[in-house]
Parts: C-alpha cells; structure tokens; sequence
C-alpha cells in the first residue's frame, strides 16, 4: 500500500534553490488530493534581513512578517491561476525545524520540500544538520531538491536494507512518483579478511561463502519487493557489492537516476553522526533529488 501525503510543504526563502523547490512541489501538488502550502521561516537567514544589513537600515519584525506574507499571497495567487486547486501560506517565527509540529494541521500527512542551495563544505554542514533535524523530529518526510524539474522523475533509486524504514519509504515514494522506472538497490557490504579469517580458508570455501550472500540478497530483494505491495510496478534488483555510500553514488550516476530515496531513523539528538553515513552522503553528495522518510514510530529521546 502507497502512503500519498495529504500537503506537500514547500519552505522558500524567494532564492534560486527555493524556486526550484517550489517548481517541483507544484507537479507534485497536481495530484488528485493533495494540497500546496508555502511556508516562509523568518529565521532561516531571512532575505529581508540581509537587504536590511545592505541597506545600513533596520526593519522591524512585524514589517518583516507583513513583508514575507505579502510576497507569499502574491505568489499563492499565481498558483491559483495556474489551476492548483487548494494553496496556503504561513509566515513563521525563527528556523524551519523548531517549527516542525506546527506544519501540519489536524491529522494531514505532510511532505516538506527544500531546496540544495550549493555543495561548498560549509552549506553541506549545513544542509546535513537541517535534514537531519527534520528527519529526528520524525514528523514528516523531507524532499531535497536539487535540480530544476521538466517533468515528473523519469528514474528512482530506493536503496534499501530491508528495514522497516526502507519499506516506509519505498511505498511513500511510489505515491509520489507512479510513473519513475524503478530501481531496488542493495549494498552488499562482505565481511573483510581480517574478520572472517579469509586467509586460512581455501579459494572454493570463499567463493562458495560470497556466492551463498550474494544469493541472499537477491532473494532479500525479490521478498522486500513483493512485501510493498506495489501490483503491477515493474522493478529492476539490483544487488551491489561493496560500501553503502559508494554503492548509491555509483549506481546514481550509472543509471541517470533523478531520485534517490532513503529509509531514515530518528536517532537521540547526542549521536554524532546522527543521519547516518549513508543518508549524509545522499543529502551532501548526490547530483539529484534526495528523499528521506523516517521511519513511523516515536519519537527519540531528547539528550
């Protein structure tokens, strides 16, 4: 069973990046049901207050909220007129993730869109650190976008690890992307010498203990595919040996995907590293859209 979110969010700060963002939650909004709200949080290195800076002068915050919501009605009002349905706006105080809870309304079920703004080691910290305190926060899926859409995504990659947060993405994705050739990628990470004692076993024992993972994971995939429940999609498996995050990115470049998405846990906020290295990696690293989706469940710890 797909799970289709009710809103698709778009946070903008009127940049580059955030109209790319906002382009692509426009086609995803087109859907049957499925609602557009555009959000603007003052806190989030606000335009206005750099114009202010630039122009040696102060607004005030009630002339920057009034500002920002003047300039989002203009904008809800374009959308209007080009056939979307059902669009709001909401000018928030501070950052986006303190936010969070207050995104949603009633029982909806969001997704929030974001846009990459460059990959300077700087902005990947970051952009590392935003994601990762949404995706903590667990109350929604986060979209990073990266490139200005043309269409709907043509190729998606779900790199998978059998998790119940990798199906809770998986069937999230397809909901979002029915028309995506569809890819099932597993990184097969053997176990190396020093931890299996490859050096006293013969050539015929090792290649019989990687050919028996290799099969394994073939029947993983075959199985997780068929758990989603997803009739009538056609997937191609594809089983790669070697380290999670170097896995995704080859395979990323090898099949032109213009999706990547990726099963996410909440973890307590005093884990380092708290994305993990693989999500990390697809959020900084990866030329092309990036979805996290947290796994369903309570909240973490706070620490």
């Amino acid at each position: 069973m797909t799970v289709r979110p009710d809103v698709v969010i778009v946070a903008t700060d009127f940049s580059p990046a955030a109209t790319r963002a906002l382009r692509r939650a426009i086609l995803l909004a087109r859907q049957p049901g499925v609602a557009l709200r555009l959000v603007h949080a003052i806190g989030e290195g606000d335009w206005l207050a750099r114009l202010s800076h630039s122009l040696q002068g102060e607004f005030s915050h009630e002339l920057l909220r009034k500002t920002a919501g003047s300039r989002l009605a203009r904008l809800r009002q374009r959308l209007l007129r080009l056939g979307l349905p059902e669009v709001d706006y909401e000018v928030l105080d501070g950052g986006l993730s303190g936010n969070l809870h207050h995104l949603l309304h009633d029982d909806e079920r969001g997704l929030l869109v974001i846009g990459a703004r460059g990959r300077t080691r700087l902005r990947e910290g970051l952009l590392g650190s935003t994601a990762d305190r949404i995706v903590r926060a667990g109350v929604m899926p986060v979209l990073l976008v990266r490139r200005m859409p043309s269409g709907p995504w043509k190729r998606a990659v779900l790199a998978t690890d059998f998790s119940p947060a990798s199906a809770n993405a998986a069937r999230t994705a397809l909901a979002l992307c029915p028309e995506a050739e569809w890819f099932l990628l597993h990184a097969l990470e053997l176990p190396i010498d020093r931890d299996f004692a490859f050096a006293h076993v013969s050539v015929q024992a090792r290649e019989a203990f990687l050919h028996e993972a290799r099969v394994r994971a073939v029947d993983r995939l075959e199985r997780f595919e068929q758990g989603l429940g997803a009739a009538g999609r056609t997937f191609v498996r594809a089983p790669r040996e070697g380290r999670a995050s170097a896995v995704l990115g080859a395979f990323v470049a090898e099949v032109s995907a213009d999706l990547a998405v990726l099963g996410a846990r909440p973890r307590a906020r005093w884990e380092a590293n708290l994305l993990g290295s693989t999500a990390l990696f697809a959020v900084n690293r990866l030329g092309c859209d990036v979805l996290l989706v947290p796994e369903p469940g309570p909240e973490p710890e706070a620490g």
